[in-house]
């Protein structure tokens, strides 16, 4: 009989976490130091109760007008949009993770490799936090969940 891959076989067990009290400074600060682009967000428990990237970060110091504009590539100077202004590393100081955090989706430690890469499709998501009735264990990017299934699907089909 076949055996059937889940999260658990791929995911990593060190997990980089936020809390929703930390200031988006310092989850900005901490995603950067670990090359991280998700950080779950847990309680004091340990349970996820939420998720920031990357994108949702930037996105609050991006100007408006950036989305506008569909190939921003042409403006040779950016000039200050480079750095942020006083006021936005004020802002950076004063918001909360638990004020750009996003509802977790997230998958049983259990959960079967097609299923969690349904998942990540569906959701349009690169890492996938992996939970023990709630708690956070791991976290499974993309490239880490697609390599165990092709490897899993190559191995069958040779045996």
């Amino acid at each position: 009989m076949e055996k059937q891959y889940c999260i658990s076989d791929c995911m990593k067990l060190k997990v980089i976490f936020g809390q929703p009290e930390m200031t988006i400074r310092k989850a900005a600060d901490l995603m950067a130091k670990n090359n991280i682009g998700t950080l779950p967000v847990v309680d004091e428990t340990s349970k996820l109760i939420g998720v920031t990237t990357m994108d949702d970060i930037i996105q609050i110091f991006l100007p408006d007008f950036v989305s506008l504009i569909s190939n921003i590539g042409f403006i040779k100077d950016y000039g200050d949009l480079g750095t942020l202004s006083p006021d936005e590393l004020e802002r950076a100081d004063s918001l909360l993770v638990a004020d750009i955090m996003g509802e977790p989706v997230s998958v049983e430690n259990d959960c079967e490799l097609i299923r969690a890469l349904s998942f990540m499709h569906k959701y349009k998501i690169q890492d996938l936090p992996v939970v023990d009735e709630g708690n956070l264990v791991g976290i499974a990017s993309r490239v880490d969940i697609g390599r165990a299934y092709l490897s899993s699907w190559l191995t069958s089909i040779t045996d």
